[in-house]
């Protein structure tokens, strides 16, 4: 005899699946602490060291939750003194988020001018010395941007790629370096919630002159098409 088959669910019972950033997931823990009664205000966290191995994370994933706090005033840090919770509440990351970006544009835009100075600069030593496999490298990316929807921009680090590769190319591993923690520092302010979807195609069209430029050797081609990148993105940060 055939078993009776199960109901099968409605589909409000299905909800989309949240991308969650690690970072993220260690805000959900401090929230979930505090909810609970465990963490309070003016309580000091322990140490990295002792965080890192109680939630099996990266230093860099650990500071970028720390940090993401501390721009709302949640925790504080005291240097060489540790870091303090100065908060009764921690939004739910999606709640967070949107606070970041109200919060947060004046921050945005001051990485934005600091990257656009050096930024320009690498993409001007890129196209006098990229070689060919670092070209490559600045090219993949570009090809995934073409067809990329916003969303799935926003669950990547496509454009990181892109401009992390320049970076790379410059042959300037100090420059690259400071590229890389604007980069971090900027992501972390909010920006891959930002681009509106009429933006889009713009942010998109922008990247292919600095390849083009940096491929044909040409430094000034290749310093005034990032100029020109940073320009389109300014204006929509500013709108």
């Amino acid at each position: 005899m055939a078993k009776p088959s199960s109901p099968t669910p409605s589909s409000d019972a299905f909800t989309p699946i949240r991308n969650v950033r690690l970072y993220e997931t260690i805000i959900e823990q401090i929230a979930a602490l505090v909810e609970d009664g465990q963490l309070h205000s003016g309580d000091r966290f322990p140490t990295e060291r002792q965080l890192q191995e109680k939630w099996r994370v990266s230093r860099p994933v650990l500071r970028e939750a720390f940090r993401a706090l501390e721009m709302q005033g949640i925790v504080e840090s005291r240097p060489g003194g540790g870091r303090y919770l100065r908060a009764e509440r921690i939004p739910h990351p999606d709640e967070f988020r949107s606070l970041r970006l109200s919060s947060d544009r004046e921050t945005l835009l001051q990485i934005w001018q600091a990257r656009e100075t050096v930024e320009v600069k690498a993409a001007g030593l890129a196209a006098a010395n990229a070689s060919r496999a670092q070209l490559a490298a600045i090219g993949r990316p570009l090809r995934m941007l073409e067809t990329m929807t916003p969303d799935a921009y926003r669950r990547g680090d496509v454009n990181h790629d892109f401009h992390t590769a320049v970076a790379r190319a410059s042959g300037n591993p100090v420059l690259e370096q400071v590229i890389l923690d604007l980069l971090g520092r900027f992501n972390e302010a909010g920006f891959k919630d930002l681009p509106p979807a009429k933006d889009w195609d713009g942010l998109q069209a922008d990247h292919q002159p600095i390849y083009d430029a940096i491929a044909s050797g040409d430094p000034k081609a290749a310093a005034n098409a990032m100029t020109n990148h940073f320009k389109t993105l300014h204006e929509t940060l500013e709108d």
